[in-house]
């Protein structure tokens, strides 16, 4: 079962997690990655939650370091005491001159020295910082004001975490679903992650539904950036092997689909008022399958709603569902769909007749 509250190793400099982190971001940044890495550090990514943190905050120090200044030009004599005179490549010179039992410690240095970056940015931003979870049970509703100003909304069985500090405004959607109305503060732009999508914002109002293998982003007010979690790959993967892993902006009454894919083309929400629709007990789906549907039911359902086939799963669903009457929705679908539903004293089965 996955650790709902990921934790390292309180030697962080020594942490095999952020160790292997670093070194996957070395690898994913070298020009001769493969599309076989690249699968096996997605599946290392899903693996736990903390790998996926862990990631995140090496991408966070990398982006800091990507702003630091060029350094200065180096004097004369220093130049001089360079043997490298570009009559060759640099790559074709270093295997030249540098022993090759070299390269793994070399490798290993640039891990510790993200790492050690990556401890001091993380003191450093959190050195001031209030992190907080929050949580609704099954069927309950919920708004929190965070210490920012910004007003969140969550809906049934939904988990939040929160970490703001002088620096950074980090929010973890682990499940449910969560409406923010994020305070402007253009000095912190304020993420969301949320499985394989990041939400940039800087003063807006948006909707992100996290399902087990996917995130839906809605945009109520104002813009957002939605970024994949490989947005950082070399650009020839994304455009070669992964054309939908790019950053899209969503502009009010918008919308996007985010899983391990990437993410889809922006569409029209034909009724903004679905966005909020749920605080007022109403669900509304437009074609969504019948399993991404029943993960948000399921929020609000007295019994837990399960499926019985894959074919039952990826029927299309279009249609609200009032949470008075999740009951009679249920017998709705079996007559639009020829399907039986038992109920067990635990759970409603639905199948095909």
């Amino acid at each position: 079962m996955t650790d709902p509250n990921p934790t390292f190793s309180s030697d962080i400099e020594r942490d095999p997690t952020h160790l292997a982190a670093a070194e996957w971001y070395v690898r994913l940044h070298s020009s001769e990655i493969s599309i076989e890495d690249t699968l096996a550090w997605q599946r290392w990514l899903k693996e736990s939650p903390v790998n996926s943190l862990a990631f995140a905050r090496i991408e966070e120090v990398a982006q800091v370091l990507r702003a630091v200044p060029a350094p200065a030009t180096v004097s004369a004599r220093r130049f001089a005491r360079d043997c490298y005179d570009a009559s060759v490549p640099l790559k074709d010179w270093e295997e030249a001159h540098v022993p090759r039992r070299i390269w793994p410690a070399v490798a290993l240095a640039a891990s510790l020295a993200i790492i050690a970056l990556t401890i001091s940015f993380w003191r450093a931003s959190s050195s001031s910082s209030s992190t907080d979870t929050f949580t609704t049970a099954v069927g309950e509703n919920r708004n929190v004001v965070l210490s920012d100003g910004s007003i969140v909304a969550l809906g049934g069985d939904t988990r939040l975490e929160v970490a703001l500090s002088e620096r950074v405004r980090m929010v973890e959607l682990a499940k449910g679903e969560a409406l923010f109305r994020v305070a402007k503060d253009a000095m912190r732009p304020f993420k969301v992650h949320a499985g394989d999508a990041t939400i940039v914002a800087v003063g807006t109002a948006f909707n992100v539904r996290r399902g087990s293998d996917h995130a839906i982003i809605c945009v109520a007010d104002g813009r957002v950036l939605v970024e994949p979690v490989a947005h950082f790959l070399p650009v020839f993967v994304m455009h070669e092997f992964m054309p939908k892993l790019r950053a899209v902006h969503l502009d009010a009454g918008e919308q996007t689909t985010v899983g391990s894919a990437g993410i889809d083309e922006p569409t029209k929400v034909p009724d903004p008022a679905e966005i909020t629709a749920w605080q007022t007990g109403r669900l509304a789906f437009r074609l969504q399958p019948l399993r991404y549907v029943l993960e948000d039911v399921n929020r609000y359902a007295p019994k837990r709603i399960v499926l019985e086939g894959d074919n039952v799963g990826a029927l299309m669903i279009t249609g609200t569902v009032e949470r008075a009457n999740i009951a009679g929705w249920v017998k709705s679908l079996e007559r639009a769909f020829d399907l039986r539903a038992t109920e067990e004293p635990d759970r409603i089965v639905m199948r095909t007749r």
